[in-house]
């Protein structure tokens, strides 16, 4: 027989699943607290029980996309690396996958973006948390590989360049999938990274 924390973790489990996909189907304003806990075959005080607000469940849908992505997708892909350039191969090659393969997801994700920048703001600390998150691996990367201040590059600007990048072809995509090749784009960027790279650890 399930335990408490079982039932519990299961009910909060339905109530993301039911909210990624009413979210997907009509977005933020018109998705109500009780739709998500009908859809989730429970009562509209489901979501405050479970979560507190319907503003930290969309929160916990944002941290579900990703968490999902990296445990799914990127992590495995990563296992294999042998170093950064490698690593960062990886990485792209989840990226695609994540974007054209995981499509609702990822549109939820960016309407949930959107929101966070304009009428929800209580959103936007999952975001940065994210960005943060990418953006120190990106940068612990690029000093394994030997790459720091010290060799003249501006790891955080980099970081947030590649970083800013990624959201930019994805979200190009997203509008245009047949005028965007997803391989190509991350080609560019992969040959740019490794040039600077390479232009930094020259003696």
């Amino acid at each position: 027989m399930a335990t408490q924390a079982e039932r519990s973790a299961a009910s909060r489990q339905r109530l993301l699943a039911a909210a990624l996909t009413l979210l997907a189907e009509k977005g933020v304003q018109a998705t109500s607290v009780a739709e998500i806990g009908a859809r989730a075959g429970m009562s509209r005080a489901a979501v405050n029980f479970h979560f507190g607000s319907k503003d930290a469940l969309l929160a916990a849908v944002v941290g579900k996309v990703i968490e999902e992505w990296e445990q799914a997708v990127l992590l495995p892909e990563l296992a294999a690396a042998a170093d950064f350039a490698t690593a960062m191969e990886a990485a792209l090659l989840a990226h695609r996958k994540m974007v054209m393969e995981g499509t609702v997801a990822y549109r939820v994700y960016y309407v949930l973006l959107l929101e966070s920048l304009g009428p929800s703001p209580h959103l936007r600390s999952e975001f940065v948390r994210l960005r943060r998150k990418f953006r120190d691996a990106f940068v612990e990367g690029m000093r394994r590989s030997g790459v720091t201040e010290d060799t003249g590059v501006d790891l955080e600007g980099m970081a947030a360049w590649f970083v800013g990048a990624l959201r930019g072809i994805a979200q190009q995509y997203l509008l245009e999938p047949d005028a965007i090749d997803l391989n190509a784009a991350h080609a560019e960027l992969a040959s740019a990274v490794r040039a600077r790279v390479e232009a930094a650890l020259q003696p």
